[in-house]
């Protein structure tokens, strides 16, 4: 940088740059949280750091008209009397008013324009990270305030938490992937009704720019009473890492939801130790074979718990726990009808009666024993 020429650039040559590099921009909040910028100087900000950050050219020469064109690959906006080129213009007059560019000289329906302040601080400002080709798609999108829901979408996204940090089952793990503001919230932010971030965020889903856990849960707090949950969100390319923050948040709030899921399943397991009970006693004709299978695995479930407790604690009332599995060799379909996930490996540990570490799934509904 430094006092370099003014830098031309041919329309193709912008565009080609534009399009083989998927040019990362960081958008200061300063801008998109000050009423003073409209949604034309956020948008032209944009253009206008995709051109010169990634020449490294502090200086360049541009027209509202290349402004327009390369934000909509539109050749209507060098017609004279262009809508899009005028809301530009303005963008452009708020940049110069507010020293974000500043003018060196005109030459004809050009600026000659000094961008150094640009560059951002990545260690003190804050500041959204996006790419020119999501302002593109933005662009693209018929039928609605383009530079409203780019505004929307940098605010958006300006709003995932960098100090979150969220791991998978298998250990990878991710920062500055989720976002977890309320619908209002995000409303007040953007300066929008709640009803516009709803059809906002659906159109950032539809062209693959966002995505939305929408819970369907609440909480149930006695000085607040019900209180729904936060959508979770973040980037489509972030989405498995979405998805496990929003589950693992309705365990961390004890969601109701959650509350449910676990009742019902304290009542199942309890259904089948009760039905694993009557086949001790000689009663199993009463079940199907899938009762059986479901029975089976329970078992084999329960006792793999067991054992997996006594090998960490070596506590011996645990061997005391696990079930005998012989009643269930009568049952001959469990080993010639049923399909069998299994890992291959014997079972070392002598209060095992089976030989193998089955989990047994049946396809067959409500077939009576007989």
């Amino acid at each position: 940088m430094g006092n370099q020429k003014p830098y031309f650039m041919g329309r193709k040559e912008v565009l080609s740059l534009l399009k083989k590099n998927d040019i990362t921009l960081l958008i200061p909040k300063s801008l998109t949280e000050d009423a003073r910028f409209s949604n034309y100087a956020i948008a032209t900000y944009c253009v206008l750091q995709a051109l010169h950050i990634p020449t490294q050219m502090d200086r360049g020469c541009i027209s509202p008209q290349q402004i327009a064109y390369f934000l909509t690959e539109n050749a209507d906006c060098f017609k004279r009397k262009s809508q899009i080129t005028n809301h530009i213009q303005c963008g452009l007059d708020e940049l110069l008013e507010n020293n974000i560019i500043s003018e060196i000289d005109e030459c004809q329906k050009y600026y000659i324009l000094d961008c150094s302040n640009l560059w951002i601080d990545t260690e003190n400002d804050y500041f959204s990270r996006i790419t020119f080709n999501d302002v593109r798609k933005i662009f693209q999108v018929k039928n609605i305030n383009n530079f409203l829901l780019l505004r929307f979408y940098i605010t958006t996204i300006g709003t995932i938490s960098n100090t979150i940090t969220v791991y998978l089952v298998d250990g990878d793990c991710k920062t500055s992937v989720v976002g977890n503001l309320t619908i209002d919230y995000l409303a007040e932010l953007s300066g929008i009704s709640t009803r516009t971030v709803i059809d906002y965020s659906k159109i950032l889903e539809e062209i693959g720019l966002l995505y939305v856990y929408r819970h369907e849960d609440f909480t149930l707090n006695g000085e607040e009473g019900i209180r729904r949950l936060a959508n979770v969100y973040g980037r489509l390319s972030d989405k498995e890492y979405v998805d496990t923050f929003a589950v693992n948040q309705q365990k961390h709030k004890d969601s109701y939801r959650y509350r449910e899921s676990n009742i019902e399943k304290a009542n199942s397991r309890r259904r089948l130790a009760q039905m694993y009970q009557q086949l001790l006693k000689g009663k199993g004709e009463k079940y199907t074979r899938s009762d059986i299978v479901a029975i089976y695995n329970y078992v084999i479930s329960e006792n793999e718990k067991y054992e997996r407790m006594y090998e960490k604690d070596k506590y011996e009332e645990y061997l005391d726990k696990i079930r005998d599995t012989e009643i269930f060799n009568k049952y001959d379909f469990l080993n010639r009808e049923l399909i069998y996930v299994t890992t291959n490996q014997p079972v070392k540990s002598p209060t095992r009666r089976n030989d193998y570490d089955n989990k047994i799934y049946f396809n067959t509904e409500k077939e009576t024993l007989n």
